[in-house]
């Protein structure tokens, strides 16, 4: 049997599994760096995602009149909605040629059962974003700040990183 034929079905199973394995930290949206990370390296042109959490109360948020959300099953207790449509990045302050925007807003509300089987809900807010490097951005550190807002109530972001 020939070396190609018997590396055939190695190569598929390496193939098969480097597309289970999980991406780098900050490189896709499925993989964000948390936003108080000390290590958010990007590098020149890069797009790097960070993710931050709030609560409800932290936006002064009513779940209650919130409306047009259309929660989804997520898992055994919880539901989500994406609700980017609400929240607004004002304020922004990047370094020149970088880019910051808001990928997504998205709500989970979680079913807790306390004393005699009561049941009310947790709610919290996850909160994607994306940030652009310039193409010849200088290695070392860099600040980006924003509010995230919604209606009349704001939370600051800063982000720091690192140019490597």
């Amino acid at each position: 049997m020939s070396l190609a034929r018997r590396l055939s079905p190695l190569l598929a199973v390496a193939l098969l599994l480097a597309g289970c394995a999980p991406a780098a930290a900050g490189t896709s949206p499925g993989s964000p760096y948390p936003i108080k990370s000390s290590a958010i390296a990007t590098m020149p042109g890069h797009t790097v995602y960070v993710q931050a959490d709030y609560t409800f109360d932290d936006f002064s948020i009513d779940p209650t009149k919130l409306t047009g959300m259309m929660w989804v099953p997520s898992g055994y207790n919880a539901d989500t909605s994406v609700i980017s449509t609400k929240f607004n990045l004002t304020h922004v302050r990047v370094p020149e040629g970088w880019k910051l925007s808001l990928v997504q807003v998205q709500a989970t509300r979680t079913t807790v059962v306390g004393r005699f089987s009561k049941r009310t809900f947790d709610y919290t807010l996850t909160v994607l974003l994306a940030i652009t490097a310039k193409d010849r951005a200088v290695a070392g550190p860099y600040h980006v700040r924003a509010s995230l807002d919604y209606q009349k109530t704001s939370q600051p972001l800063r982000i720091d990183l690192q140019v490597k």
